[in-house]
């Protein structure tokens, strides 16, 4: 289902319905926080929150390393946004992520600050040697020029490979959910349920935990002197 309210198209007012929960979310969770007694055990929403963060870092240490609670923040925001925005259809709304643009700004963003990472780790020179150059520093000046040029494309192609992933895989679940919903109900009614979790909730997190472990395999690469 689309909305269009103000003059904002479909896309427009799902993010904002998206960051308008986030935000909402993520204030009854710091008072509940402020509210529990550290003294005993955590319960409900603290324990889940809890679990979710512990995961988290464990797991963005294994994929960074020690500096992985700076980035937490980061890798965390992202996250919480793209669960959230995937698993809008699941209230019959369509997911801002089945907008490529929307996809190609997370991207974008995140490869700034990958980048912005990498450059105070190493600063400007330490870092478009690495990134760009790499192993080629000693080349011959022709061969380091064409690596990199390949590196450029690289870099560019990171941010078609991520948006487009993301993009692709969320808007194909949304058309054939779209697709079954025309068929007849006795056929739809079996099979909307099915594919609904599945594209909805399975993807939604699957593709959610893809687009984070490529964030952390370039933010280790970009900030690897980080300390």
């Amino acid at each position: 289902m689309d909305i269009s309210i103000f003059g904002l198209t479909p896309t427009a007012v799902n993010v904002i319905i998206v960051t308008l929960f986030l935000a909402l979310f993520l204030i009854i969770v710091s008072i509940k926080i402020k509210q529990a007694d550290p003294s005993k055990p955590s319960k409900g929403l603290v324990l889940v929150m809890e679990l979710i963060f512990t995961g988290v870092s464990n797991y963005a240490k294994e994929q960074i390393g020690e500096v992985a609670p700076r980035h937490l923040p980061f890798i965390l925001t992202i996250g919480l946004y793209l669960v959230s925005a995937n698993l809008l259809g699941l209230i019959g709304l369509r997911a801002p992520t089945t907008d490529y643009m929307i996809t190609l700004a997370l991207t974008i963003i995140t490869l700034m600050y990958i980048m912005f990472s990498g450059l105070f780790a190493k600063g400007i020179g330490g870092y478009l040697k690495d990134v760009y150059v790499g192993a080629a520093a000693s080349a011959p000046i022709v061969i380091k020029q064409f690596i990199i040029f390949i590196n450029m494309m690289g870099e560019l192609f990171k941010t078609v490979s991520l948006s487009f992933r993301l993009f692709g895989n969320i808007m194909s679940g949304a058309m054939l959910l779209s697709l079954v919903s025309l068929l007849p109900i006795y056929v739809s009614l079996p099979l909307f349920p099915a594919l609904n979790a599945y594209f909805d909730i399975f993807a939604g997190l699957m593709q959610t935990v893809i687009f984070c472990t490529l964030m952390m395999m370039w933010l280790k690469t970009a900030a690897a002197n980080e300390s």
